[in-house]
């Protein structure tokens, strides 16, 4: 059985757990529920006394604007009464900030950055202080800027997804001059190269689209929940068909690389069931995969120029041809011009 002296004890930990970061601010009122919640019944007077006491020993204060007042850690306070993180924990959050810093939640960044911090202190007398610098991702294509997303609009999609509610806002249409005014239901949140996709149907729609997110203006959250498709997998459709441009189906490439071109498709193959061969007397390997005929496949052969020869299917290797045939028609013309 605890005693009194433990149970405050206890008490007062998880009310210091309970007070959010600066800006955000627990009233005593809510600070009640969430003791309440976690079994701890005591008065409005007795969590004042407490936050009171607690203020003079760690970096807790509150907010004396308006009533009901509002308590918080202060923006750079430490966390001085959270378990230490181990080296392991420290390295996943450096590569985390590092790396997939756009999908956190800006609300979560201002939260987290402390925990960061205490990250990389925990990290400076170890041999993994500097992993998160000697780490890289790079883009096997061509290295875009990312377009400017506003602040406000990442802030509020960020919001609606984790609230699941609609959004109103304003869309404006790859090609389009104007935006118009859609009802989204947002589905969730994906990168593609330099650019980040909101997952989601619009109006009543059940087809699932991909709003860029840079295109978005004058976002506003609703009250009304959000409604999915019926059957519908997040993680399926990213693994799935919905995620390539202009999919036309699954096809059956055969192609015929320079040896140099395509030797690393022998390391990273296109598919589990690629097979090749060397052909031509060793001066070209023949590759063949089952693979997803979208836009990105066409690009990406497009990029191998003269190194490359499509076979099969027919259809995309007429395809190849006519546009290999109108860029140099096109050279040909600055050339003579």
């Amino acid at each position: 059985m605890r005693t009194d002296s433990n149970h405050a004890l206890m008490r007062q930990l998880s009310t210091l757990r309970a007070i959010p970061r600066w800006p955000a601010r627990a009233t005593v009122a809510e600070l009640c529920s969430t003791l309440l919640e976690q079994g701890y019944t005591v008065s409005k007077r007795t969590v004042e006394r407490d936050l009171h006491a607690l203020s003079l020993m760690f970096e807790i204060t509150a907010d004396e604007r308006s009533k009901p007042y509002g308590w918080s850690w202060m923006k750079d306070a430490s966390f001085c009464c959270m378990p230490g993180l181990t080296p392991a924990q420290s390295v996943a959050l450096m590569l985390a900030r590092a790396h997939v810093d756009h999908f956190l939640p800006q609300n979560l960044q201002r939260e987290l950055a402390p925990v960061f911090e205490s990250a990389e202190r925990g990290l400076m007398a170890t041999g993994w202080r500097d992993w998160h610098r000697r780490t890289a991702v790079l883009p096997s294509a061509m290295a875009l800027i990312p377009p400017r997303i506003s602040t406000e609009v990442m802030g509020r999609v960020q919001s609606a997804l984790a609230q699941g509610v609609c959004i109103e806002a304003d869309y404006r249409s790859k090609g389009q001059n104007s935006a118009r005014k859609l009802r989204i239901h947002p589905l969730g949140m994906l990168s593609r190269g330099p650019v980040l996709y909101l997952v989601c149907t619009v109006f009543d729609y059940q087809d699932v689209r991909q709003l860029a997110m840079h295109r978005l203006a004058k976002v506003a959250l609703l009250a009304d929940r959000r409604r999915e498709p019926m059957g519908f997998d997040f993680s399926a459709y990213v693994n799935g068909i919905g995620t390539t441009l202009g999919a036309s189906g699954r096809i059956l490439l055969v192609a015929r690389f320079t040896r140099a071109a395509g030797e690393h498709l022998l390391e990273s193959p296109l598919s589990r069931d690629q097979t090749w061969e060397v052909v031509e007397d060793g001066e070209r390997v023949e590759v063949t995969a089952t693979v997803e005929h979208d836009d990105h496949l066409e690009w990406w052969l497009l990029g191998f120029g003269p190194h490359v020869v499509v076979y099969e299917p027919p259809a995309l290797r007429a395809t190849l041809s006519d546009r290999h045939h109108l860029a140099a028609l096109q050279y040909d013309n600055m050339i003579s011009k």
